[in-house]
């Protein structure tokens, strides 16, 4: 079986195509900055090129790589036609009343519409990719892999926010949690990393604390392989800080500020959206990287939003220590997890006392999968970078087999 994976940002398109026999990657690629030319795109699997095309939409950036894929100028296409494959999987984000993993028909695609207000960045572009595939490959299943899904094992209290029961009713205002693909990569890959180092655990009760770090951050608690917290809510907007989200922060605020400040709902949406998090603090932007700079250069905003990020991130973990009882695995993964050994030795400062001890050596010189733990620490430290789309693509097979 051969799954195509399509992984769609507001601006961007990436895929990877897997032989389900061996989880294989045959192909991947992405178009960036779609809608906005010109759009860059790099593909590899076949002959590896990159260049610039123009993309005004999804649908032109996903024609093109297919037309990648179906390419015999080269010799042998990796694909003879979208008839090889056997399903598309969407690392979709939410819907109404579905929090799980589903194949897509008309229904699921109204049920993400419902919710574009929540999500208005992420879900018109999947939207809008699922329609690509739906003239490009008529009648192929498509899989919708929901971020929720891997948090529907959280307790009714964990969800809970404590709304008026109409809310609940009507609205279905709760904790529901987002990036379920790379915690439960983490969930699954922790406990075979122990095993490869010798490591003796307990499957059933193993606590591992996944930080998902990144533009979009939020960490995830869990306990025998299963989501029992997780730091965003019903909104991406939640959590600790973002790039350009506030993250958490008093409901009464944006009321306030709309009352006092006469700002309409429009400006406030897109000031917390767009003008907020790290980008709002440092008045640099949102690029964690471009953030270090300015705070190593003496800009004490810069140097506030590292502190008010790792803060939150820290106190997370102290947090879910608490609700797991303790902690056997911290996991850092997502771009700033995986890559910025600055985060990493700020937010494990002071976590001694859980037995997180941070081996600054170890940590600075890692590329890729590994342990940072120094030899003190009773709490292993692992970086494990998330294949997001094998989770996806796992998940788009067994759909198309149970529904065969």
């Amino acid at each position: 079986m051969k799954i195509l994976v399509s992984n769609v940002g507001s601006s961007s398109y990436k895929f990877q195509l897997l032989d389900m026999a061996t989880e294989r990657v045959l192909a991947r690629g992405g178009v960036e900055r779609i809608g906005n030319a010109p759009s860059a795109y790099k593909y590899s699997g076949g002959p590896e090129v990159q260049g610039t095309i123009d993309a005004p939409n999804h649908l032109a950036a996903i024609r093109h790589a297919v037309d990648y894929l179906l390419d015999a100028s080269e010799g042998d296409p990796i694909l003879s036609s979208l008839d090889d494959v056997d399903g598309v999987g969407f690392k979709t984000v939410f819907a109404k009343g579905i929090t799980s993993s589903a194949l897509i028909d008309e229904s699921v695609i109204a049920a993400m519409e419902a919710l574009i207000p929540v999500v208005p960045v992420h879900n018109p572009a999947y939207i809008a990719s699922i329609r690509a595939f739906q003239e490009l490959a008529p009648g192929k299943p498509l899989g919708a892999v929901f971020e929720t899904w891997f948090h529907e094992s959280m307790p009714d209290y964990a969800r809970e926010f404590g709304v008026p029961r109409a809310w609940v009713r009507d609205f279905g205002i709760r904790r529901y949690g987002f990036h379920g693909a790379s915690h439960r990569f983490v969930s699954q890959r922790v406990p075979q990393i122990l095993a490869e180092k010798g490591v003796a655990y307990d499957a059933a009760s193993l606590r591992v604390i996944s930080c998902h770090l990144g533009g979009s951050s939020s960490l995830c608690a869990i306990r025998g392989g299963k989501s029992v917290d997780t730091s965003m809510g019903f909104s991406a907007q939640s959590g600790v800080l973002q790039g350009t989200r506030c993250g958490d922060m008093d409901p009464f605020v944006p009321l306030y500020v709309m009352d006092v400040g006469g700002l309409t709902r429009q400006e406030v949406e897109r000031a917390l959206m767009k003008d907020a998090g790290l980008a709002g603090v440092s008045g640099v932007g949102s690029d964690m990287r471009d953030i270090i700079k300015a705070a190593d250069e003496g800009n004490a905003d810069a140097k506030l939003a590292l502190d008010t990020y790792h803060y939150g991130v820290k106190k997370t973990i102290g947090g879910y220590a608490a609700a797991l009882g303790g902690v056997d695995v911290l996991a850092f993964t997502g771009g700033i997890g995986e890559k910025g050994w600055e985060n990493r030795e700020a937010i494990c400062d002071g976590l001694a006392f859980l037995g997180i001890e941070l081996d600054a050596v170890k940590s600075r010189a890692l590329r890729g999968e590994g342990n940072i733990a120094s030899v003190d620490s009773r709490v292993p430290i692992l970086v494990v970078p998330a294949n997001e789309e094998l989770i996806v693509a796992r998940e788009t097979a067994r759909l198309i087999a149970a529904a065969s």
